[in-house]
């Protein structure tokens, strides 16, 4: 029974109906890649950085952060031909690079009365969906503006940001939460995404952009026909999709791999 749907879960919808059955309906386990372990200890090292204190020792914040995955994760981690060593230490030079440092630095968080506002819990009613949407926001800026860290393997374009249904969701949610009672223009909804890239001369990207409330509509549609799809059993494989390959599919082996043997 599903109980909840999140922002990543509909993502995976709309990518392959058959892989997100495979993973939400079905639930066969996968394990998690080298990349997702790296990319969730940055992540979370930057929550810390930002919540516990910027004059702490950002390697040393990470390298704790890279244990607890490690530890979380246990032996259900495909390192794809890295060590966790390699790994470890792909993201302690990040955390070395003066663009990195400078970013986290310029990133100030609102504050409330539990402190800063980082990993914001948020629930999206849509019409005839009968479950919540739920998610995280990572962060509120000082100005109020809601952001996303992200860390990429390649700088963002403007269009990549502009494009992004995830920032849509946190807006509506928020919108629907009664954040924006002092906004004196729902035509303008402003987004951030906070983008950490892992060139080889590491860079850091601060993206704001803008929405309407005719795009909060059309997310609201695009949710409501995934749920109609899911509810009428419909998961359709999508081999044309990028995903649909024995790199990124976690369910080739028993899919088109299959198919392909």
């Amino acid at each position: 029974m599903i109980e909840h749907l999140s922002y990543s879960s509909i993502s995976a919808y709309l990518l392959c109906g058959r892989n997100w059955r495979y993973k939400y309906l079905d639930k066969i386990p996968t394990k998690t890649t080298s990349g997702l372990i790296l990319g969730s200890a940055f992540h979370d090292a930057i929550e810390c950085l930002l919540s516990r204190g910027k004059e702490e020792e950002p390697e040393e914040i990470f390298k704790e952060a890279f244990s607890t995955q490690i530890e979380r994760n246990g032996d259900n981690i495909d390192w794809q031909n890295e060590s966790p060593e390699s790994v470890l230490n792909d993201g302690i030079r990040l955390f070395k690079s003066n663009a990195i440092i400078d970013g986290i630095k310029s990133i100030k968080p609102k504050l409330n009365d539990n402190g800063a506002m980082i990993e914001q819990k948020i629930e999206l009613s849509v019409p005839y969906v009968p479950v919540p949407i739920v998610g995280y926001i990572d962060i509120i800026l000082e100005d109020g503006t809601p952001a996303d860290f992200k860390t990429s393997a390649k700088r963002w374009s403007d269009d990549q940001a502009q494009n992004s249904m995830q920032s849509l969701f946190y807006i509506a949610a928020l919108d629907q939460a009664g954040f924006y009672q002092n906004v004196e223009s729902r035509e303008n909804y402003k987004f951030t995404h906070l983008v950490f890239v892992k060139t080889k001369e590491p860079a850091f990207q601060k993206i704001e952009h803008w929405h309407s409330t005719a795009e909060l509509f059309f997310l609201m549609d695009v949710i409501s026909s995934c749920w109609n799809g899911i509810s009428a059993g419909v998961f359709t494989p999508n081999p044309d999709s990028w995903k649909c390959n024995p790199r990124f599919c976690e369910y080739w082996d028993i899919c088109k791999g299959a198919a392909t043997k």
